[in-house]
């Protein structure tokens, strides 16, 4: 979040030079005002003497000010402009920020002319307060420092600066009502003026930075993320259980179709076996059904709780619609609330927008919504990204995974064989092959690929690490020997394509034959520009 670094630097910043730092400076040539007054005229000579020789410079400032007073009271100056412009200078130069921002408006009011000279003298006192304001509160004195703050603003209204500095002051101490609230307040000030563009920008961006930070921490959030999670085992073990079960009654049904009966110590053996697996059976269905209806009432909860960071997130998205980091935030809160559809408009209109959004930027979301359990909004996010790079095996590998929870019988064997032709030599792919024949009742191969996953497989290669830079690449992978018996030498080739599949440098690798159960890591290294992920082929 753009908060307290940004403002450091302000912070730290040179003040601006205001006259008396930098010596007597006379009115600009629009802004000639004739003093018309010997007192005034007495005073311009005192402020110029206190700017000049600094040793009697509170002698002279306290005499010019005097000298205003008098000439706006007892002479009648009070329309003046002169009077009114260099009283003003003077609350400048004694940084009294009411005493200059009333002076000064005076003078604009009677002297338009000098709007501009105004207004700079303006500048110099806000960005003295503004900076005034930081440096109080680094030194530990947070109430003067948004006191002075809230002066900057007086004198500025229509600067947001000062509001998103007491924002990200508000921030950093954790107060993120009040923060949301003066970056709001901050986003408004900047209106359409396109001199405050970045900071309306920022001050959105950060807001909703605040809210999604703030909701993420709701417990429905948290207790949803960690069901979602379980899911999968509660699963795998009922179709488990429920597999060993079903061989038990066929089992049964089988004996007393021939008339045969266990030994008493068997039945009793088998009695106890079979119980268990069906008492195991419901309770596990039982917690699967409790676990959907928490998730269910969780996403139920978390519309409501998400509201306040979706509308921030969707206003900003409105205006800035090709930012990756807000679409995905978007996305994800809706797929965190049940909302499958609107997550995957998010990520369609992060598409259109920046055309030239790295796959990369959409690989990490996807996948990551893939492990936490959002199924319908992790493949969309992976689609999207493989649209643009085809090659990616992990992706590749997560979108199969998602297919396969969400038991999409036509998505599922198409990326699952893409998968496989990218890694063909690992239990993974073929399984995840074998579940997608499986979805499509086609027995035989279903029966095959498990064949090849469980027993076929003599050697596996895993792909651990996968970089590439625009000079080149670099793979890490292993050859496990998955059987019982040395295996046999071979030769690997590892092809490092770009996204269109075209090959940009290509790398052989011996695997030495292995004893059962060992390892062998190897890494490959090619130049080559735009390598977009790898394949390879066994000989």
């Amino acid at each position: 979040m753009r908060v307290v670094a940004a403002l450091l630097a302000l912070a730290l910043a040179p003040a601006a030079s205001l006259p008396a730092q930098g010596g007597w400076i006379p009115p600009g040539t629009p802004c000639d005002l004739p003093p018309a007054n010997s007192k005034i005229n007495n005073a311009i000579a005192a402020l110029k003497a206190a700017a000049e020789k600094p040793e009697s410079r509170d002698q002279q400032l306290a005499q010019a000010k005097r000298l205003l007073t008098e000439a706006i009271v007892q002479d009648k100056q009070d329309a003046n402009p002169a009077a009114w412009y260099y009283l003003g200078r003077l609350g400048v130069t004694t940084s009294d920020v009411a005493g200059a921002d009333t002076a000064l408006a005076r003078a604009l009011a009677l002297a338009p002319k000098c709007a501009d000279d105004i207004a700079a003298y303006r500048h110099d006192l806000w960005g003295e307060l503004l900076n005034n304001g930081l440096a109080a509160w680094q030194d530990g004195k947070q109430d003067s420092g948004l006191a002075l703050l809230r002066l900057a603003t007086r004198l500025e209204p229509a600067n947001p600066k000062p509001l998103a500095a007491a924002a990200a002051l508000f921030a950093s101490r954790g107060n993120d009502d009040s923060a949301f609230a003066y970056y709001r307040l901050a986003a408004k000030t900047a209106g359409t003026d396109t001199a405050f563009a970045r900071d309306k920008r920022d001050a959105v961006a950060n807001a909703w930075h605040l809210v999604v930070r703030k909701v993420q921490g709701h417990p429905a959030a948290q207790r949803a993320l960690r069901l979602r999670t379980g899911l999968d085992s509660m699963q795998r073990g009922i179709a488990t259980d429920s597999t060993v079960l079903a061989r038990l009654v066929a089992s049964s049904r089988s004996r007393k179709a021939r008339g045969t009966r266990l030994a008493p110590a068997d039945q009793q053996l088998f009695t106890r076996d079979s119980t268990a697996r069906a008492q195991a059976v419901a309770q596990r269905r039982a917690q699967l059904a409790a676990a959907l209806g928490q998730i269910a009432a969780d996403s139920s909860a978390l519309a409501a709780a998400f509201a306040p960071a979706i509308d921030a997130l969707s206003e900003y998205v409105a205006a800035y619609p090709a930012d990756p980091e807000a679409e995905i935030s978007l996305a994800t809160l809706y797929a965190q609330s049940g909302r499958w559809a609107r997550a995957a408009a998010a990520f369609d209109s992060l598409a259109v927008h920046a055309p030239d959004l790295e796959a990369d930027a959409l690989f990490g979301p996807g996948t990551r919504m893939v492990e936490q359990g959002l199924y319908r909004a992790g493949a969309r996010a992976l689609t999207l990204g493989l649209a643009r790079n085809p090659y990616r095996r992990d992706a590749l590998f997560s979108l199969a995974v998602a297919y396969y929870q969400l038991r999409d019988s036509a998505s599922l064997l198409p990326v699952a064989q893409r998968l496989l032709g990218l890694d063909p030599l690992n239990r993974a792919s073929l399984k995840l092959v074998a579940a997608g024949w499986d979805f499509s009742g086609r027995r035989d191969s279903t029966k095959a690929y498990v064949a090849r996953a469980d027993s076929g497989l003599a050697v596996e290669i895993s792909v651990p690490s996968f970089v590439a830079d625009t000079a080149g690449a670099s793979l890490a992978a292993a050859a496990l020997n998955l059987k019982s018996t040395p295996s046999s030498p071979f030769h690997l080739t590892v092809e490092f394509v770009d996204a269109s599949g075209q090959v940009v440098a290509t790398a052989p690798h011996d695997v030495p034959s292995l004893s059962p159960r060992q390892s062998h890591a190897f890494e490959l290294q090619v130049g080559g520009k735009r390598i977009a992920g790898w394949r390879y082929r066994a000989s």
